[in-house]
């Protein structure tokens, strides 16, 4: 029995504009999927763009038939021209609206949210959604934020894909709800993460422990060494009691040393270290090795107006008088010595409370043969003169006679 235009309108509820249904989908076509919505005067119909608030390319990947949905009627058409004589018109739905609604009263509760928690000095925890030229872009809850280039780390830089599906956490370093704009910051946590570290790290030094470290690298001025969260320097004057010409003659990358602390700066956040602290001095090795009596290598390193001072181990330097230089008189050291000079010289006495050497030159040197002149007799004159010292010497002749 066929049902007429006017039977159906007095059986059911008229749906106009705005009123939100619940229906099943039916059939899905192409650019259009069919709803079945109890009571309704025509067929109900759901446009592939008002399917959901996203882009929609395929209606089959958001909705099956059968799917129980909510929609807004958006259009009731009675299309008369085209009708069949059962269905007078269309209806059609709209499941953005709804998607809509809901988003935007998340996005304000979202909002809400976030001026909260700036105003707290809260950080918030998200994942990096994609990038621009000046920064990277990410997701709070809904709402799209901005991570500037300077905020993004410690350091520069250069490769920005590579925080694109990472998680990080944020300070919210700008708000503004009526310009939809919202900053973050990821450097200031790093930084303070790196300042509560710091403070745990020199919290547990001392100038004068001695640790444990790794060489981890090597610079002109001295080597770095890790001695666990952190990295410390030891100058190059730091390294060894014995010269050399380059770090890398002493020290190795990976190496494993002790070191002593000599230096914090909390504020620079440095560690001053040493090695040679913890080695022998060379007078050490001196005392350990040479006595009075011996006799050693040296250099002239420098000469002054009352002797010359000869290293005779790496920063072991004695003193030669000037009268230990020579046999012979010396009133000008240069003109026995130079500086650069290679000599022997003979320990004399060792003051290791001082650290003072004396040495000789002229121990080691031959001494020259004296002379001795020959002198003739001398003859008797003694009658030359007399007791009376009144008498010339013609008066005595004249006793003679």
């Amino acid at each position: 029995m066929t049902t007429s235009f006017e039977e159906l309108l007095n059986n059911t509820k008229m749906l106009k504009k705005g009123d939100k249904v619940t229906g099943t989908v039916s059939r899905i076509d192409a650019d259009l999927a069919y709803v079945d919505v109890a009571g309704a005067q025509y067929d109900c119909v759901i446009l592939k763009n008002h399917v959901s608030r996203k882009f929609v390319s395929d209606i089959s990947d958001v909705l099956s038939v059968g799917d129980e949905i909510e929609a807004v009627v958006t259009v009731v058409r009675a299309d008369r021209e085209k009708r069949s004589e059962d269905i007078p018109g269309v209806i059609y739905l709209s499941r953005k609206i709804i998607e809509n609604k809901e988003y935007n009263k998340l996005v304000d509760m979202s909002w809400s949210d976030i001026v909260t928690k700036f105003e707290n000095g809260e950080y918030v925890t998200t994942t990096v959604t994609g990038t621009t030229k000046a920064g990277l872009l990410a997701d709070v809850n809904g709402i799209r934020a901005f991570v500037p280039a300077s905020y993004i780390d410690t350091k520069f830089v250069k490769n920005l894909d590579k925080f694109v599906g990472q998680e990080y956490t944020f300070k919210i370093e700008e708000v503004d709800k009526s310009k939809n704009k919202l900053i973050l910051n990821r450097r200031f946590v790093l930084e303070e993460e790196e300042s509560k570290k710091l403070d745990e790290i020199f919290g547990n030094l001392n100038v004068g422990d001695v640790l444990e470290g790794t060489v981890s690298r090597i610079a002109s001025f001295g080597a770095f060494v890790n001695i666990g969260e952190i990295d410390g320097l030891v100058h190059i004057s730091e390294i060894s009691n014995k010269r050399f010409d380059k770090i890398e003659d002493v020290l190795s990358k990976g190496e494993t040393v002790k070191v002593a602390v000599i230096g914090l700066d909390r504020e620079e956040g440095r560690v001053s270290l040493s090695i040679k602290t913890l080695l022998p001095t060379q007078w050490d090795v001196l005392k350990a090795n040479v006595k009075v009596g011996d006799v050693l290598e040296g250099t002239v390193k420098n000469i002054t107006a009352f002797g010359a001072f000869v290293e005779v181990m790496d920063f072991v330097e004695g003193l030669v008088h000037i009268s230990q230089i020579s046999h012979e008189k010396v009133t000008n050291v240069n003109d026995f010595l130079k500086q650069g000079d290679v000599v022997n010289v003979k320990v004399l006495e060792i003051d290791f409370d001082n650290n003072r050497l004396a040495l000789s030159i002229k121990e080691l040197l031959e001494k020259p043969m004296v002379e001795i002149e020959e002198k003739e007799a001398e003859y008797d004159t003694s009658y030359i003169k007399s007791e009376d010292t009144q008498f010339s010497l013609a008066d005595k002749f004249k006793d003679l006679q």
